[in-house]
């Protein structure tokens, strides 16, 4: 891959983790606010647990993904970004535009999904 295309997609992986760093911030933040000093019903104390679920729930998509990125950026540094981590073979770029921070070309991620769907049912 080119060098402008490899810091074209570090700046966008860049821009991605420091959204990413900022989100977890606020959602961890926000379900701290949640006090229960003050819940005094029943409705109250399954309305503040279940915003402090959500808040977590949240805060995990984004840490996979966070978790991701930072593993896209370190690919750039040692070479390998691009290369799809079942077959090896060079992830579309079209792919990688839509997700910079991508681990498999699109035949592999249908096939890890269709084994995960198999594995799930």
């Amino acid at each position: 891959m080119k060098k402008e295309r490899l810091a074209y997609f570090k700046k966008r992986l860049l821009e991605k983790q420091h959204q990413l760093i900022q989100e977890l911030g606020r959602s961890s933040l926000y379900g701290k606010d949640q006090q229960d000093d003050s819940i005094k019903d029943l409705g109250d104390q399954a309305n503040t647990a279940y915003t402090r679920e959500f808040f977590f729930e949240l805060g995990n998509g984004d840490r996979r993904l966070l978790r991701d990125v930072r593993l896209a950026l370190q690919k750039i540094e040692d070479g390998s970004f691009g290369d799809c981590e079942r077959c090896g073979e060079p992830i579309a770029e079209k792919r990688l535009d839509a997700l910079p921070f991508a681990r498999y070309c699109i035949s592999c991620q249908r096939l890890i999904e269709e084994e995960e769907r198999s594995t799930a049912g």
